[in-house]
């Protein structure tokens, strides 16, 4: 869970004020955002989709981990995608996002759909908000399909969604502090390597080849 705060409170610095700066906008535009409510039903139904998210995530996770043969695959898969996540926050690989733009372009479409100025609109549209091909949303659901548990997914899912509302309410004040978004992203990074290298490590000791490391009752891998 750890990991899931920090990303959702480092990596929002850098990454949601570039990626949903213009998701703010949008929804500031609309009359319905006049309303005080509405931006909270709004962070309420993005964070929903989430906790969904991460429920499913974690399914897939428990089911998988239940298999004693793909542990060793799981723990360096897992390792893998979060050192990829990694470099692509500091941008030494391509975001995952780009290979998503199809499905962002139609988001917007879906979005812009919506005119009503009813409250139950607001939650709506940030249920699709939680849904956007974001590259720090699916670095978080590594998170929570490494858990292995259905619980703690949607749990990793929403420390993650919950940690990432400071920054956007403060998205455009960060927009114009470019050093704040560089660290936030570069710690964002490391937060990965370091969940990167105990999975890697679970792997290595699940073959044998180096011990498993306790802290009293908690192992690291």
């Amino acid at each position: 869970m750890i990991p899931s705060l920090l990303l959702g409170l480092l990596g929002s610095l850098g990454h949601c004020v570039g990626m949903c700066s213009a998701v703010v906008i949008l929804f500031d535009r609309q009359p319905l955002f006049r309303n005080s409510l509405a931006w909270p039903l709004a962070h309420a139904g993005r964070i929903t989709s989430y906790v969904l998210l991460g429920l499913l995530f974690g399914l897939f996770g428990q089911i998988l981990w239940g298999f004693d043969k793909f542990q060793v695959v799981l723990s360096f898969l897992f390792a893998g995608l979060a050192f990829y996540m990694a470099s692509a926050f500091i941008g030494l690989t391509p975001s995952p996002e780009i290979l998503l733009s199809s499905l962002t372009q139609r988001w917007g479409r879906a979005i812009r759909a919506f005119q009503s100025a009813s409250l139950p609109t607001a939650y709506l549209l940030g249920l699709l908000w939680g849904l956007l091909p974001c590259g720090l949303v699916l670095t978080a659901l590594v998170t929570a399909a490494a858990s292995a548990s259905v619980a703690l997914g949607a749990l990793n899912m929403l420390i993650f969604g919950l940690a990432t509302i400071p920054s956007l309410f403060a998205v455009k004040w960060l927009a114009t502090r470019t050093l704040a978004r560089q660290w936030g992203r570069a710690l964002a990074a490391l937060v990965m390597m370091l969940f990167g290298f105990q999975f890697a490590m679970r792997g290595f000791a699940a073959l044998g080849w180096v011990d498993h490391l306790m802290v009293g009752s908690l192992m690291l891998w």
